[in-house]
């Protein structure tokens, strides 16, 4: 089951960032890049190939962490920060590099927040809410009982 979910969940979230990615840079916000970045997004196929990598990690990170809020909350505080360690570091390299502009660094770090946070919510509903509880510890101690052999028979 899990194997099932963590391939679902890679393929879905993957795909949407994707989809959502390309909406933004080639529609939506097209000319803002054109002019910031010269950058005409044309790898279709290999921008698909790394952002279902994304997903891929985030579906595997994602039940790795503590869940104590709501899926959709825990999705998009998840994804945000994937966002940010995914496209900043790299950012701000690429600034120093190609001479891009700070303020065009903080505004894509900001929409990679909106995109992978999305990502995210995507994730962890995949995943759903008994995944809190199955990574949960017990509160409070655990009594360690005794078991003999005779116990040790399988319950019809």
């Amino acid at each position: 089951m899990y194997l099932k979910r963590l391939t679902l969940a890679a393929l879905i979230a993957g795909s949407a960032m994707w989809l959502l990615a390309g909406l933004w840079h080639t529609l939506i916000m097209a000319s803002f890049y054109r002019q910031e970045t010269e950058a005409t997004h044309e790898g279709t196929g290999i921008i698909l190939v790394a952002y279902l990598v994304l997903g891929a990690g985030m579906a595997y990170l994602y039940p790795r962490q503590e869940h104590r809020r709501r899926p959709v909350v825990e999705g998009l505080i998840f994804g945000m920060v994937i966002g940010l360690l995914w496209v900043f570091p790299h950012e701000l390299a690429m600034a120093g590099a190609h001479g891009e502009s700070i303020a065009y660094v903080l505004k894509n770090a900001a929409w990679h927040l909106v995109e992978q946070g999305l990502g995210g919510v995507v994730v962890a509903l995949i995943y759903g809410r008994e995944l809190g509880v199955a990574l949960t510890p017990p509160a409070g101690p655990v009594k360690a009982e005794r078991i003999s052999p005779v116990t040790l028979r399988a319950h019809p």
